[in-house]
């Protein structure tokens, strides 16, 4: 039996930050966030024996053990690891992993990477499990039992698909509401929104653990920053309902203004530089993907500025990623 499952990755409008636990715990997040068509595949083979082999593609990984008591922590492949410990799997299998956006680039992939892992053992045990149940046990593995710095977007984004207002409350509940825009908005936002490749980022963990510590703290500009970018993205959330989709534009460029002093190295001088000769070409408005350090750059842009700024990105060196929305997030099928 085989069995092929893929999650999307997301980019974020608005709102990025609040949906860390330090956060939201005492504030209350929100993020305004959309699924792409670009996924974490994962493939998964039923054995005939009880070894377990493990393949992640992208980190050019192979990890083999006898049975599902010998699997270990350490090898570089603790996702598919923790998510196979955590759900008690006691079947021998090839878990084959591969993707269409590279680790480490601000779009989500550990999230997808989880809820999609997740998501196919959901259907080869037949356990039900909705989307919310994927994207809870997602960040729960990810964050409480790995340890990893994240906010609790991601997964969300990832299981459910579309374009959503997730509010996250002081309590950890997270409630998901889809925007229901017209498809002429959609449509616009899809030919509008351009994502340019700045270069994979090392520093996503030591972003987060520092802007993680100053949260906890509960004072200062980091906190202050997270409640604009918050109000922010109340915004953005009314700007894309509404189709002004030129003040989202505005409104991301607010929101990075704000991003940029929540933590050292966020942003840095090339990025800057780039930054700042797309708004010079035409683009309204944008902000780093992610937790910054690299990965994409999104920026609104009308289309007649568009020629001039994917020019002036390609001198720079960065490469367009051409995307649409996804409407149904995670999702399972028979090979």
């Amino acid at each position: 039996m085989t069995l092929v499952g893929r999650a999307p990755v997301r980019i974020s409008f608005g709102g990025g930050g609040t949906d860390l636990a330090s956060y939201y715990k005492k504030h209350g997040g929100v993020v305004v966030s959309a699924a792409i068509n670009k996924y974490f595949y994962t493939i998964l083979e039923l054995r005939q024996d009880e070894r377990i082999q493990i393949i992640s593609s992208d980190l050019q990984l192979n990890h083999t053990v006898e049975d599902c008591y010998s699997l270990k922590y350490g090898e570089g492949l603790d996702i598919p690891v923790g998510v196979l410990k955590h759900m008690h799997v006691r079947r021998g299998m090839n878990l084959l992993m591969a993707s269409e956006i590279p680790p480490g680039t601000g779009l989500g992939s550990s999230g997808a990477v989880t809820v999609n892992i997740i998501n196919t053992i959901n259907h080869l045990e037949h356990l039900k499990m909705t989307k919310k149940e994927l994207a809870e046990m997602a960040y729960h593995i990810e964050y409480n039992e790995l340890g990893l710095p994240i906010g609790k977007q991601d997964e969300y984004a990832s299981a459910f698909g579309g374009l959503n207002f997730i509010t996250f409350d002081r309590s950890g509940d997270t409630t998901v509401e889809p925007l229901h825009v017209p498809k002429e908005v959609r449509m616009r936002m899809e030919d509008d929104v351009m994502l340019f490749f700045t270069g994979r980022t090392r520093q996503s963990s030591k972003i987060l653990k520092s802007q993680d510590s100053s949260t906890k703290e509960d004072t200062g500009e980091v906190v202050e920053r997270l409640h604009e970018i918050k109000n922010i993205a109340f915004k953005v959330k009314k700007a894309i309902e509404i189709g002004d989709l030129t003040e989202m534009g505005h409104l991301l460029d607010m929101s990075w203004q704000n991003k940029k002093k929540l933590a050292k190295g966020i942003s840095n001088p090339r990025i800057n530089k780039i930054y700042e000769t797309a708004k010079k070409e035409g683009a309204v408005g944008g902000k780093l993907t992610g937790a910054g350090g690299g990965g994409y750059m999104m920026l609104f842009c009308h289309k007649k500025y568009q020629p001039a700024v994917k020019k002036a990105m390609h001198k720079e060196g960065l490469s367009l990623l051409d995307f649409k929305f996804d409407h149904k997030g995670a999702k399972t099928m028979l090979g």
